[in-house]
């Protein structure tokens, strides 16, 4: 059993609305997902997808997915089109709106803009939420998240440079909610930070921080130090080669 199920929008046939010449709208919302899980679990939360591929589900199928989950909550993850500028959360009206507004605040302290919560009825009988991740899965507190607008050239650029920091926030924001202790990612190591882990082990440098300042494009090295690290190196690779 879930605590939360993560639903990548659309897949398979359907490459969803919020698609232009950078990204079809269920690759990038799958690949949110993905991050979205894997820092789920990383955290010691109990998680699902509705998908896990590239697939096509109708919404009788996602929604059956959602519910059979046994998840209190489902984040269904999307990209917007339209005209407007960034993004959006959707809670059901019979709910409180604290997961969906927590959700906003948190991507939007993130970069991205802030632009509405909301609520939308069917035209036809306003007791019923008018999306059916919110009207047909059941007592599962569905949030839907829209990340930007494929068609704005601002999102656009902000979310090519910055999904992963709002996927993240989402998970910021879904810890605080259930009052779950929250651990930032590690940053992955640079190759240059790699390497100096390395040199520290094999005795071969003992002030990283100096180079890890001056070894980058734009900056000097001081030749004598660049000397005392070579004659270092070539010793140890000397004493490893008897």
């Amino acid at each position: 059993m879930s605590t939360i199920i993560i639903d990548p929008g659309h897949g398979g046939a359907d490459p969803g609305g919020g698609t232009n010449q950078y990204w079809k709208e269920k690759d990038l919302v799958l690949q949110i997902s993905q991050y979205q899980e894997r820092r789920f679990k990383e955290l010691g939360i109990s998680v699902s997808l509705t998908r896990a591929t590239d697939i096509t589900l109708t919404s009788g199928q996602r929604t059956n997915l959602v519910k059979a989950s046994g998840a209190k909550y489902c984040i269904s993850n999307h990209i917007n089109a339209g005209g407007g500028e960034g993004a959006e959360t959707i809670y059901s009206i019979y709910g409180d709106g604290k997961l969906a507004n927590g959700i906003l605040d948190a991507i939007a302290a993130a970069g991205q803009k802030k632009r509405r919560v909301f609520t939308r009825t069917l035209p036809s009988n306003p007791s019923k939420d008018y999306y059916f991740m919110h009207r047909e899965t059941g007592n599962v507190q569905t949030v839907i998240v829209e990340y930007g607008f494929a068609d704005n050239a601002n999102d656009t650029q902000r979310l090519l440079e910055h999904w992963q920091e709002y996927a993240e926030a989402v998970v910021k924001a879904f810890c605080q909610h259930i009052g779950h202790p929250y651990k930032a990612p590690q940053k992955e190591k640079t190759a240059l930070e790699k390497a100096l882990d390395v040199f520290i082990q094999e005795g071969i440098t003992t002030t990283p921080d100096y180079w890890l300042q001056n070894a980058v494009p734009g900056e000097v090295v001081k030749g004598e130090y660049a000397a005392i690290m070579i004659e270092k190196a070539a010793a140890r690779i000397n004493q490893l080669r008897k």
